[in-house]
């Protein structure tokens, strides 16, 4: 008489194929939601290191924001860096991070787009603080004014994916 040969069926083997699946799917979408809320953390924890670094700078020069009015003024706020894997870069995303000011220099907003595409905001008045307006991001409208309706007149970007002078980041948001 033959011996039965011991081994799995393909009923079992199938069970545990779609168990296994299982547990990857659940792994994968845990995965992306803390990779998305650590992007978002990021840009907030950014926005208050920016707001701060403003501030000092109001303090050191006359008790007014950085004007804006080129390059070397928001340069000159020294120490600004951003997570730049935080922040929405593609497909094309123009302008990620705004820098706006009034023209008196006494009121300022930096709204910044996280590769979730959840919007932050800081002002002189306010720390970092998710957006939840009805406007969507616009790669050429006034953000600042658009979305938190401060009448500022002024803007400048941190990220111009179009730039092929200074390349896409400026130097303002020198970062990692």
């Amino acid at each position: 008489m033959r011996k039965p040969q011991a081994g799995f069926t393909i009923v079992e083997l199938l069970i545990v194929i779609v168990v296994i699946a299982i547990l990857a799917a659940i792994s994968i979408v845990a995965y992306n939601g803390i990779q998305n809320r650590s992007y978002d953390t990021t840009v907030l924890q950014d926005l208050a290191a920016i707001k701060k670094k403003i501030e000092l700078y109001k303090i050191d020069n006359g008790d007014a924001y950085p004007s804006g009015g080129g390059a070397a003024s928001l340069n000159a706020i020294g120490g600004i860096k951003v997570s730049r894997g935080a922040y929405a870069t593609s497909p094309v995303t123009e302008n990620n991070v705004w820098y706006c000011r009034n023209t008196g220099q006494q009121t300022f907003a930096v709204v910044a787009l996280s590769k979730t595409g959840n919007i932050f905001y800081i002002t002189e008045s306010k720390g970092p603080t998710q957006y939840t307006g009805p406007e969507a991001w616009s790669s050429t409208a006034h953000n600042c004014n658009t979305m938190i309706s401060l009448g500022l007149g002024w803007q400048y970007a941190g990220y111009a994916s179009s730039d092929t002078t200074t390349g896409p980041w400026r130097p303002w948001v020198s970062g990692n």
